[in-house]
């Protein structure tokens, strides 16, 4: 069937002419983020890196700066703003993001234009056929993005980690750029489960020789750990603090007298580390910046009430959504949609979330990982305030949503969170605002 051997994924000699074929044949792949993620799991950079050489390394026809970022929260972020300043400064800039909101096609831009579904599919056809019998459906993707940027000529490339970053498929490709965001407890039964490990899992992505940028202090545990691993790499080390010329309000964010789009101080450590490491001029990054907007990340949807939609999932990624709420909604106690994966820490996550709420209604919008909302409406930190709406069902997820808003009132706040899969179920039933329409 094709080099890697194994059982046919597709009649190759039926073109894939659609997106929806296109994932249907993608679909017969391991997917580890749609599998329990206290399953087995199988990680080795010798299979996308085999991928890549039979599909004639595309990887290395995708311009002379290739960035990867690494990090537990903040690399999506992060990615879009590298990319978009690059963009602006000039180079044709491919972005592989990873999840997914709404469409597949989103993970894979050039210059913030997504792939269209004809390319998609015509280049998923291509890895198909070079695939083996153990290729994931991560390495697959990786290997679909790498194809279009090298097919389209582009100057530059950023690549956002998946999971990890020691053994993840994006490392497969040889960089020039590397960027370390912050660094929070999330997947530890993959990971492990101090902050010490998780980052030697991130810093391992570090090339040698290669300059690494890192949002997280030299001087705590787990940057201690990537500069170390930095040093010892002969990799140029710099360390991007939080920024302390950092307003918010209700009217924004404000940094170094640049207004961004983006809501939460947070963001502002993330712009700072994509313009350390883009290395170009304010006059060019700060408009890129102003303008970039990350859906489903403390995005404001939505104007009467305001939505917030946000995909925290961790205790410290939630508590920088409870900081963005009380910096730019002031006053506000939201009415809070929430759904959260099994693997998660439901009682940290409740224990920040439950001062700060008028409402709750819990759903589970991934039969797969999610956890019941019923075990979700159950925490006692609530103190059986949280309404267990019900399981894979979309139109409960709807209803959850018209109930926050009608009990928000025009001048009220809903806030979406736990979750990317609720976000990205949740956002087409929103609106953008004014400013993000004009972006």
């Amino acid at each position: 069937m094709r080099p890697g051997g194994g059982g046919a994924i597709y009649d190759a000699r039926v073109p894939l002419q659609t997106i929806d074929e296109a994932l249907a044949a993608l679909s017969q792949l391991t997917n580890y983020e749609r599998t329990r993620a206290d399953g087995p799991r199988a990680f080795d950079l010798a299979r996308p890196r085999a991928l890549l050489a039979r599909l004639g390394r595309p990887d290395l026809r995708m311009g002379a700066r290739i960035a990867q970022i690494a990090g537990t929260k903040g690399k999506g972020s992060t990615s879009r703003y590298l990319a978009r300043t690059w963009t602006a400064a000039g180079a044709k800039t491919g972005l592989y993001a990873s999840p997914h909101l709404e469409r597949i096609t989103e993970r894979i831009t050039i210059d913030g234009v997504e792939i269209t579904e004809l390319e998609f599919a015509t280049a998923v056809e291509r890895v198909l056929a070079a695939v083996d019998s153990e290729t994931t459906f991560f390495e697959a993707l990786l290997a679909v993005a790498c194809l279009h940027f090298a097919r389209a000529g582009t100057d530059a490339a950023v690549l956002e980690v998946g999971l990890g970053g020691r053994l993840d498929a994006t490392t497969a490709v040889p960089t020039t750029h590397n960027v370390i965001t912050e660094i929070s407890r999330d997947h530890t039964e993959i990971l492990g489960d101090t902050l010490a490990l998780i980052a030697a899992e991130k810093a391992a992505t570090i090339r040698n020789g290669v300059p690494v940028w890192s949002g997280v202090d030299p001087e705590t545990e787990a940057g201690s750990v990537i500069a170390h691993v930095a040093e010892e790499r002969g990799a140029p080390f710099c360390y991007v603090a939080f920024p302390d010329d950092v307003s918010a309000s209700a009217a924004g964010l404000v940094w170094d007298g640049a207004h961004l789009q983006a809501l939460g101080r947070h963001q502002a450590h993330n712009a700072a580390l994509a313009v350390a490491a883009s290395g170009v001029a304010r006059a060019v990054w700060e408009p890129a910046i102003a303008a970039t907007i990350h859906p489903g990340c403390c995005e404001r949807r939505d104007g009467s009430p305001a939505l917030l939609l946000d995909g925290a999932h961790t205790v410290s990624s939630i508590a920088a959504t409870v900081a963005c709420c009380r910096d730019h909604f002031p006053g506000q106690a939201p009415h809070l949609v929430f759904a959260l994966a099994r693997d998660k820490d439901l009682s940290g996550i409740v224990d920040v979330l439950a001062p700060f709420v008028s409402s709750v209604r819990c759903v589970r919008v991934d039969a797969k990982r999610g956890m019941p909302s019923a075990e979700l409406a159950a925490a006692p930190a609530w103190q059986a305030r949280a309404e267990s709406v019900g399981d894979d069902d979309p139109a409960a997820w709807r209803a959850s949503l018209a109930q926050a808003r009608a009990d928000a009132g025009p001048a009220g706040l809903v806030l979406v969170t736990g979750s990317l899969y609720l976000a990205g179920a949740l956002r087409p039933l929103t609106s953008p605002t004014l400013s993000h329409r004009d972006a």
